[in-house]
């Protein structure tokens, strides 16, 4: 009886350990849903250790978001995630964005890992304010003319040609078109053809200009 015991102690205190990790992967979520007509609200809550506060939102493409985080833990930041789960803000207590697409976004709230070993309790507030009706964002340079429609070239078979909000590489991925794709109905190129607005199979957007030809 005494042997049995002494096993059953010992298994205990070798999975005990792992008991911590387990709660600190947990994660609160909720969802933020603003009176009709208003424009901001502000959520306060509590990030303990490892477990992170989610807050998911539903707004659309054009919109602008603004968020401003405030705690007395200078190690607390939130990440904003895209309907398609891309990060595009990290690490942040400020941030101010127009959203490239329509859908539920996600804001993380977490403390970094050094401070969320110390287990201590970091209570916040969180402003978010979401304006705009969901226009397009500004016009950026004159398009030129072009061919009616393009075909992607020049993509390798394992690769996608990335159609972005803005006629730059730092603009937001909003689609992935295949590297054989046609039948990109031309919207006007800049430049000559460093960069073409095109619409495909619904969607709107830019892409670099080299990976295109006529069609």
């Amino acid at each position: 009886m005494m042997r049995r015991s002494s096993v059953f102690l010992a298994l205990m205190l070798a999975f005990a350990p792992a008991l911590p990790q387990v709660a600190a992967a947990q994660e609160r979520v909720e969802t933020l849903r603003m009176r009709p007509g208003a424009t901001q609200t502000t959520v306060r809550g509590i990030v303990i250790g490892r477990i992170s506060a989610s807050y998911r939102l539903e707004a659309r493409a054009g919109q602008r978001m603004s968020l401003d985080l405030n705690s007395r833990n200078t190690f607390l930041y939130f990440n904003v995630l895209d309907p398609r789960g891309r990060t595009i803000a990290r690490e942040q207590t400020q941030w101010d964005g127009r959203l490239p697409a329509s859908g539920v976004y996600t804001i993380q709230i977490y403390l970094v890992r050094a401070e969320a070993r110390r287990n201590r309790p970091a209570p916040f507030s969180l402003d978010v304010r979401v304006a705009g009706r969901g226009e397009a964002p500004g016009p950026g340079p004159e398009p030129l003319p072009g061919p009616r429609s393009w075909r992607v070239v020049g993509v390798t078979p394992d690769d996608v040609l990335n159609m972005r909000t803005t006629p730059s590489p730092r603009g937001f991925v909003v689609a992935e078109i295949p590297f054989d794709a046609g039948g990109l109905r031309n919207l006007g190129c800049q430049d000559g053809q460093s960069w073409c607005k095109v619409r495909y199979r619904g969607q709107e957007g830019w892409v670099n200009g080299r990976f295109l030809r006529p069609e």
